[in-house]
Formats: structure tokens, C-alpha cells, sequence
């Protein structure tokens, strides 16, 4: 299922894009499940990250899609984001917020089909795959490859990256469920590894990404076998 929000003022407009998505949904054999907002604030307010793609009118009264697609992006950084305007030199704008592309009205078929299928290309890349974290301050998409580690401390988990600390409220229960088979393995009971950050392997101590992290007893023997088996696996790639 694809989760997909059209946010346009015209009601005219967006029926013609849903019943695009409707004849695509039949004739490709794939389901869409379409949300349609006609007051972008409405859209913002109401705004949960499942959404796979988001379709913004540019042109609307009280706020402007390429404002909302601002507002959007501090929500969002992974959503698929697409404008759909009038004239071609807005799709400029489009740059600023990351937009995959924009779709100038009336909108044939012929080129919906093009437009939609660049998305859901971009969604069946293996790297696509995203962790949603839920923070006081909204919500954040992590791709596995982002993460070096995970530590839990009491009922807070921080998701480690190269450019900066996601705290929340969690478990290592949930961060394990959520990074199973992308690469991560325990070295004790309170930390989390991406295999690929590993630089080191020392008695009792890991070097993660230049932070050296301690490996208890219990844990050693099974996270030097997940790191070896993650080490042969590369090599077997190569």
C-alpha cells in the first residue's frame, strides 16, 4: 500500500489526479491509499510520517506550496514530494526542499504514468528503507546506513549518527525490531552496532566510527560472530 496526500485547494484538481491514481492503481496491479487535503495548514496539522509521497499545488491562498513544503520538510526529510503548478518556472523552487519532481497542469496520463513511476522507483530502492523516531519536537527518518550505534540509558534510546543525536523515548526491543537484518549487532546489553561503523575489535572494547565502546563477556563471542559473518559477507561481494 502507498500511502499518498494531495494537498490542493481545487477540488476539480484533485479529483483528476485521484482518478489518474485510481486508472494507474488498475492497470498496474498496485494500491494506493489517497488523502486529499484542500487547506495545506489543514495538511500540516494533521501530518504523520507514513506518507510515502506528498502532491502540493503551488499556487494557493493562505499559505503557498512552496511554503508548506518548508513547514513539510522540517516534519519530513524523506517524503516524496512533488508540485503541481501552472508554469515551469516554479519547478525551481522545487530545488530548496528537495522536490523529486513537479507536474504541470492539465496533467496528461501518458505523463502521470512517467511521474508516478520515478516515486515508486525511488520507494523500491533497497536504501529507501526508513526508521521513523518520534521526538518531542516532531518526527525523523533515519536510513540504517545513517546510524553508527544505538545506546539505551533508562526508558531513552539515542540513535548515533555522523551528523548528529536523535533521543527518544524507547526501547532496545523496538531499535533492535526496527534495524533487523541491516547490519547492526549487541555488544552488551545497552548498545547497538552498525558493523559497518566497526574500525577496531580489542578484548573488550569495539571502535565505532572513533568511539571506542565496551563489549561485555556475555556478549563477545556472539558479536564477534555477527561482525564475521558481516566481514565475509562483504568480502564475498567483492
Amino acid at each position: 500500500m502507498i500511502k499518498i496526500a494531495i494537498v490542493d485547494d481545487e477540488p476539480e484538481q484533485s479529483r483528476h489526479l485521484t482518478e489518474l491514481m485510481k486508472r494507474y492503481e488498475k492497470e498496474h496491479d498496485i494500491a494506493f491509499e489517497i488523502t486529499v487535503f484542500e487547506n495545506p495548514l489543514e495538511f500540516l496539522n494533521a501530518y504523520d510520517p507514513s506518507y510515502d509521497m506528498v502532491f502540493l499545488d503551488v499556487m494557493m491562498p493562505q499559505l503557498n506550496g512552496i511554503d508548506t513544503a518548508r513547514v513539510l520538510r522540517e516534519k519530513d526529510s524523506q517524503v516524496l514530494l512533488y508540485f503541481i503548478t501552472t508554469a515551469r518556472q516554479y519547478a525551481i523552487n522545487g530545488y530548496e526542499v528537495e522536490a523529486l519532481d513537479y507536474i504541470i497542469k492539465p496533467l496528461s496520463y501518458k505523463e502521470f504514468q512517467l511521474k508516478i513511476q520515478k516515486g515508486l522507483n525511488r520507494l523500491q530502492k533497497e536504501d529507501s528503507y526508513t526508521i521513523l523516531l518520534k521526538q518531542t519536537t516532531g518526527f525523523v527518518r533515519l536510513k540504517p546506513a545513517e546510524i553508527t550505534y544505538v545506546e539505551v540509558s533508562g526508558h531513552f534510546c539515542t540513535y548515533h549518527t555522523q551528523t548528529g543525536e536523535h533521543r527518544l523515548y524507547d526501547t532496545m526491543k523496538n531499535a533492535e525490531e526496527k534495524l533487523k537484518g541491516k547490519g547492526f549487532a549487541k555488544c552488551n546489553s545497552f548498545l547497538l552496532v552498525n558493523l559497518a561503523f566497526v574500525e577496531a575489535v580489542d578484548k573488550l572494547t569495539v571502535k565505532v566510527n572513533g568511539t571506542e565502546l565496551p563489549i561485555s563477556y556475555p556478549k563477545r563471542k556472539s558479536f564477534l560472530e555477527e561482525f564475521h559473518k558481516y566481514t565475509a559477507g562483504l568480502s564475498g561481494k567483492a
